[in-house]
């Protein structure tokens, strides 16, 4: 009886703590500033980020994300009208421009452009931020740019066989730099690692750890920029920790009066890949549009592979390709993902190679060197091995 009457006490404390939780009030925290920036040689100008963190004062709508306003369309809350200044070792100041400013639509905000020339970077060198907010708020920060020996640019742009070939990345040592970085992008998101290392081999069976469904990062059919990079301390910091709500630890960050990322990044070597693989299964290889119902078919060919085979013998394969498009003034390239069952084929055409921007999708049906089947938005076609 005790141990059933245990229970019963356990179940009460059970309700008893909950209804508890339920009166328990959290105070609003106080709002900070968070900044967003990372010098880099490459770039054509230097971009701050200018925003506050969320606290619950202000609703925020449901982000559908706009590159031309990456702050708000992504949930968050830009600080407007600042003052952001980039000074270097010299003490020469110069003051950035918020996009809103100059954009007709009012997208932009919390974004300021500082006109520094990113070959105008003196490698070596100690630069400060320093932003102003329209509330009085005195945010500073330093960084040092790392100083390379040697650099190179487009040197890893090569084809690599995933099935049989690996790509060995060498570099040269940079002073001044914390570490080096690695990032490899793909349709399900960017490889990116920090290593101490001059030397790194990427196989075609490495998997992607940042990718919900741990991809192979090397996709054929995808042309995948690459980069190695010279970073600085800050930027090692901030994106090697994380935010606990159980320890307590949080992210590295060295803004004075502030949160987030003053850093620098020096570009060491890069280039593009171009992913292939062997093409032995029947529906592997080029296809090209030999019918077209309303002459409006966004693709003109298809290039498939074999991403993944089947999981389990009823379940999809996984595809992936390049589909080009039908236009004869400007024809280009973009990636494919997709899967097929049996005979039933699903294709989605990518826009930016990007796995969640979907042009268009086409449900069709493999028979020997035919595929047929119709685009959900251009209507019917039928392509044909070549």
């Amino acid at each position: 009886m005790s141990r059933f009457a245990s229970r019963g006490a356990l179940a009460a404390l059970i309700v008893v703590g909950a209804c508890e939780l339920e009166t328990v009030s959290v105070p609003k925290t106080t709002p900070s500033v968070v900044v967003h920036a990372v010098l880099n040689p490459s770039a054509s100008e230097q971009v701050v980020l200018v925003e506050r963190t969320l606290t619950g004062a202000v609703h925020v709508t449901d982000p559908h994300f706009n590159p031309d306003d990456p702050i708000q369309s992504a949930g968050g809350i830009p600080i407007t009208g600042a003052i952001v200044e980039i000074i270097d070792s010299s003490g020469t100041v110069v003051r950035g421009v918020e996009d809103v400013t100059v954009m007709p639509n009012g997208d932009g905000r919390g974004v300021y452009r500082v006109p520094i020339l990113g070959g105008l970077l003196r490698l070596g060198q100690r630069y400060q931020l320093h932003i102003r907010t329209p509330q009085g708020e005195e945010v500073t920060a330093f960084t040092r740019v790392p100083l390379p020996e040697v650099t190179t640019t487009g040197g890893l742009t090569e084809t690599i066989n995933r099935d049989h070939d690996s790509l060995d990345v060498t570099w040269q040592r940079a002073d001044r730099a914390r570490t080096y970085a690695m990032r490899v992008e793909s349709p399900f998101g960017p490889f990116f690692l920090f290593t101490d290392s001059l030397h790194l081999r990427l196989t075609g069976d490495l998997r992607n750890l940042f990718a919900n469904d741990l991809q192979r990062v090397l996709v054929p059919g995808f042309h995948q920029d690459i980069l190695v990079a010279a970073v600085d301390s800050n930027f090692f910091d901030y994106y090697r920790t994380n935010n606990d709500p159980f320890t307590g630890a949080g992210i590295i960050s060295r803004i004075n009066g502030g949160l987030g990322l003053f850093g620098s990044l020096v570009t060491l070597t890069n280039g593009t890949l171009t992913v292939v693989a062997d093409q032995t299964q029947p529906i592997e290889g080029r296809f090209r549009v030999t019918t077209n119902g309303a002459n409006t078919t966004p693709a003109a060919s298809f290039n498939l592979y074999i991403e993944s085979p089947a999981a389990r013998s009823d379940g999809p394969a996984a595809l992936s390709g390049r589909w080009i498009t039908q236009s004869i003034a400007n024809p280009h390239g973009e990636g494919l993902i997709g899967t097929i069952k049996g005979t039933t084929v699903t294709i989605a055409l990518l826009s930016n190679q990007l796995a969640t921007d979907t042009l268009d999708v086409f449900d069709g049906q493999l028979r020997g060197d035919t595929l047929s089947g119709a685009f959900r938005k251009a209507g019917t076609a039928v392509f044909t091995r070549q």
